[in-house]
């Protein structure tokens, strides 16, 4: 077995030989490095087996993980979606969509509204619900498994790094055609990742544009500008801006102005007033036609919205639902609830640089807030207990590489926070906390504010529509924010508001969160946090090609976040989608993704 693998590979088979790492860490990081089937599936084999750290077991109440699948048909896949909104006032039922035609099998999705703004862009968009949508036509070179993770089931067939990480090499799949009867090949990948690297979408710091190279038709070679030990992970959908599209494609062109893709299906109609897009089945699918004729994906302003809309009948899969708005689908025994691995959360932001000499700009003071926070309250009615809590930073504690006791978990503690704003000269304080009309933003706001009061600190909520919010609080210095003149070096996302709540999907490793959202110059880095602590420690964390490196830089980046506060993390929350129970073979990701062309209807 040794024989067989790379000296990365053979570093991970004395991990887990030696007890460092547990069944299902091998098996994740053996799949990200590379190592093939065969091997992984000979150590379990040779080595003393283990129960799976955080592995659930299936209940009564038809919860599934990630897929609803009875058959053990061709590859699966993802699905989860994005946020709740406004509850109290439920969006206008969208009109339905027409049926296909001679009793066509079809099937209808209830997403998130999509940002009207980003449209069906498939670099530049956003939020979950246009992630659902566009991922049904265009694919990703790193497929995903049936646990949520990585898998073999995507456009490239298998990858491997070279010794140092420092570039990475993958197989294509052969014989995949573009819906326009053109066929794929590594020209098409090049030019992909060249784009999302202009773009920063994930790979900032670590892929350059024209670094990626076509070794053959079936052959790509992706050359890094540092080691990198996780690159697979954010070339598949677990970084949705990662899909592939065509060689002729540009940055800014949408599915519905030049329809294409290799996925199973095809764009046949596209509402953007009414967030409804149309798909019909590809029968020339690389991994075999879709069972279904028709799938329809509408949009709703939502949770509860999309909760009304299956209770009356009006659609088949809601894409993604809060426990506190979808306590009638929880309850239902004819509905089947997928609840994928999840790392989602929402990020409470301090804008830790503007405006100059604000009170926010002082760590001190933020560590006041974040001392006021009570967490298990969070846990308890923002996420009706289908959460656990965080401490404060993205790395979450199931990773193998979190360490435990880098900082001490923060708790509520309202003496400290007065001591601390005494430190700072404030006796009392008034901050506005913006956040979009995300039902579950807006509760986590009037809990965080009620939190704060106590020790003198008065929170005033205001509330934006969400395809607003981003532009005009979170990077409003972005390039399609609502102040792009604001930002410079250290200040990537300008003038956003001092402090708003944004919400975060799913990702099975820190990287985005921490490459796009904290380190210096991140273009989601709604803190303009600048840290050349942060930034070292971020780097070695991503060079780092075994779990005891990688634990070390973990640390690091732990104390940092928690010492500087730039951000609030309360809780990480499960994710929920659900489906009728006569659908079979539906997959979610907890990042809005669905699989479904293996779903058909039970006879």
């Amino acid at each position: 077995m040794r024989r067989a693998s790379t000296p990365l590979g053979i570093d991970l088979i004395d991990a887990y030989a030696n007890a460092e790492i547990s069944r299902r860490d091998f098996l994740r990081r053996g799949t990200v490095l590379g190592v093939s089937a065969t091997v992984l599936t000979s150590v379990l084999a040779a080595c003393a087996t283990e129960l799976e750290v955080g592995q659930r077991a299936q209940t009564p109440g038809r919860i599934l993980p990630t897929t609803s699948a009875i058959e053990p048909t061709a590859p699966p896949a993802p699905t989860s979606p994005p946020d709740p909104t406004a509850e109290a006032v439920p969006s206008p039922t969208p009109e339905p969509t027409p049926a296909p035609a001679n009793g066509a099998a079809a099937l209808r999705v209830g997403t998130i509204f999509g940002d009207v703004n980003t449209g069906l862009d498939p670099l530049n968009m956003l939020d979950l619900g246009t992630y659902g949508v566009v991922s049904q036509s265009f694919e990703y070179l790193v497929g995903l498994a049936p646990d949520g993770f990585i898998g073999s089931n995507g456009l490239a067939r298998s990858w491997a790094p070279n010794a140092d990480g420092t570039a990475w090499t993958f197989d294509l799949r052969p014989g995949v055609m573009w819906h326009d009867g053109t066929l794929f090949t590594a020209v098409d990948v090049v030019a992909s990742i060249d784009r999302l690297a202009a773009a920063r979408s994930g790979l900032n710091g670590t892929v350059s544009p024209g670094a990626t190279e076509a070794f053959d038709d079936l052959t790509v070679v992706v050359n890094l500008d540092r080691p990198m030990s996780n690159l697979p992970v954010l070339l598949s959908a677990l970084n949705p801006q990662a899909l592939i599209t065509p060689v002729n494609y540009s940055e800014g062109t949408t599915l519905d102005q030049r329809p294409n893709g290799t996925g199973p299906w095809r764009l046949t109609d596209y509402d953007q007033s009414r967030s409804i897009a149309v798909f019909e089945a590809n029968p020339a699918y690389w991994g075999g036609s879709p069972l279904l004729d028709q799938v329809s994906f509408i949009g709703f302003e939502n949770d509860s919205a999309r909760v009304s809309a299956f209770a009356a009948g009006e659609i088949d899969v809601v894409q993604s639902f809060e426990p506190t708005y979808g306590s009638s689908l929880l309850d239902d025994r004819a509905v089947t609830i997928l609840s994928p691995a999840s790392a989602r959360h929402r990020q409470v932001w301090f804008n830790t640089q503007l405006p100059v000499d604000g009170a926010l700009t002082d760590p001190i003071v933020r560590k006041a807030i974040a001392c006021c926070i009570d967490r298990q309250q969070v846990v308890n009615e923002v996420y009706a207990g289908r959460a656990i809590i965080a401490n404060d930073h993205p790395i979450h504690p199931s990773l193998p590489f979190f360490d435990a006791g880098a900082v001490d978990q923060r708790v509520r503690n309202i003496d400290q926070a007065r001591e601390l704003l005494s430190q700072a000269g404030i006796q009392e304080l008034d901050v506005t906390l913006q956040v979009g009309d995300l039902a579950i933003s807006q509760d986590m706001a009037s809990v965080l504010s009620a939190n704060c009061a106590d020790a003198g600190i008065r929170l005033e909520i205001s509330v934006t529509r969400n395809i607003d919010f981003y532009g005009d609080y979170w990077c409003s210095g972005a390039s399609y924010g609502s102040q792009p003149d604001s930002s410079g070096p250290g200040l990537p996302c300008g003038a956003s508001a001092a402090m708003g709540i944004v919400d975060y999907g799913h990702r099975p490793i820190p990287d985005v969160y921490l490459g796009r959202s904290l380190v210096t110059d991140g273009d989601w880095n709604s803190s303009n946090f600048a840290s050349t602590e942060l930034d070292a420690a971020f780097a070695e964390y991503q060079a780092a090609m075994d779990v005891a490196a990688q634990r070390r830089a973990a640390s690091d980046i732990q104390r940092t976040i928690h010492d500087e506060t730039p951000v609030i993390i309360p809780a990480f929350a499960e994710y929920l989608a659900a489906h009728r129970g006569a659908l079979q073979n539906v997959q979610a990701s907890a990042l809005g993704h669905l699989r479904l062309e293996r779903a058909r209807w039970a006879s």
